[in-house]
């Protein structure tokens, strides 16, 4: 437990280093430009403005990538605003996940040789903030003036800080980055074709479908024996999913249980995992010890996080009526699943949301 403990401390203190190296490097370009206050709110605006810009052209450096790779268009998004391609027309919904500032997701093309192209698509982002930062930097010396350092080295800094963080192999906010999944899925096919068939899911799922109508030979994996490896486990949690959307409740239990105690798990699994038991327990038993063992005040706290899924109000709405028989709670719950709904860009997960909504 000590071990696990120290690697959930470590990223947030290589973050923070970071950060404080950003800032040490930012200070140091504007006093040694100039020491005007005007310059330094210039820069300083210019420091916050290249973070969005550096997301959107992130999550836009998949994009080329992936399409250069033979990858179709699935869904762009940056912050809660999404761009998501369903049946052919493009929509804009809204979502938002936590810990992640954007996500561009892609329709892989088929294998070639038994070997998946993703190592390019998931270098796309990082690379895109590296060169966008050379070129910034290049143009900024070249130019010579003030104004060319205040604003294009502050975006360099940027570019370079977000490059690491993304490139460097970490799991950050319980979520594993793009340098994390290469490093992974490079390691063997298994890992490789996961991450394959989490792309290939995820098309299936923004097209209407779910994920029983998902072909069998998707969740194989599910049965894999290894644990801690971020692309299995997302296949494996797909699978536990699956066994609620058919109505398989008694197997989700085992399966989620079984997932819960593998103690490499990310959190964003984790978590999912223990709303889904969760859920489960308050319209089955509604054992009073295990709705207790689940919804921890870690738990409550994730919760409104993602108050924009509809998952979670489906669960607020299951414990205000099978929990704790508080009628307002629920009005109010029901009212915010209804409103979620409406931008929600899973179709299929929308028609499963409302027949569990029908089990409480």
């Amino acid at each position: 437990m000590k071990k696990e403990k120290k690697k959930k401390t470590s990223i947030p203190w290589l973050q923070l280093l970071a950060g404080a190296l950003l800032g040490v490097f930012f200070a140091e370009i504007i006093f040694t430009t100039t020491r005007s206050l005007e310059w330094f709110i210039v820069g300083f605006a210019s420091f916050i403005i290249s973070f969005y810009l550096h997301m959107i052209l992130h999550e836009g450096g998949h994009l080329l990538a992936g399409l250069a790779s033979g990858y179709q268009f699935v869904s762009f998004r940056i912050g809660s605003v999404m761009w998501i391609k369903i049946q052919g027309k493009i929509c804009r919904k809204k979502l938002s996940i936590p810990g992640t500032g954007g996500q561009c997701l892609l329709d892989p093309p088929e294998p070639t040789g038994g070997q998946y192209p993703a190592v390019f698509y998931n270098l796309g982002g990082g690379l895109a903030n590296l060169l966008l930062a050379a070129i910034a930097s290049v143009s900024a010396f070249a130019m010579g003036t003030v104004a060319s350092k205040v604003i294009l080295l502050p975006f360099a800094l940027i570019g370079i800080y977000l490059a690491l963080m993304n490139l460097l192999p970490l799991k950050i906010g319980g979520i594993a980055n793009d340098g994390y999944n290469i490093k992974t899925f490079r390691k063997d096919a298994d890992s490789a074709r996961a991450f394959w068939l989490q792309m290939k899911i995820n098309k299936q799922q923004s097209d209407g479908g779910r994920l029983r109508d998902v072909p069998e030979e998707y969740f194989d994996l599910a049965d894999s024996e290894e644990k801690g490896n971020p692309l299995i486990d997302a296949i494996k949690v797909f699978r536990f999913q699956r066994q609620i959307d058919e109505k398989d409740f008694a197997g989700a239990r085992e399966s989620g249980e079984k997932l819960l105690a593998e103690k490499d798990l990310l959190s964003v699994y984790r978590n999912l995992i223990k709303s889904d038991l969760l859920y489960l327990e308050l319209i089955g038993p509604c054992r009073t010890e295990v709705v207790e063992r689940l919804y921890t005040p870690e738990f409550e706290k994730y919760l409104k996080l993602v108050k924009s899924y509809p998952s979670a109000q489906r669960l607020h709405y299951a414990y205000a009526v099978r929990y704790a028989h508080d009628e307002a709670a629920a009005a109010s719950a029901r009212e915010k699943f209804e409103k979620v709904l409406k931008d929600y860009p899973m179709l299929g997960e929308i028609q499963l949301e409302r027949e569990l909504m029908e089990e409480i």
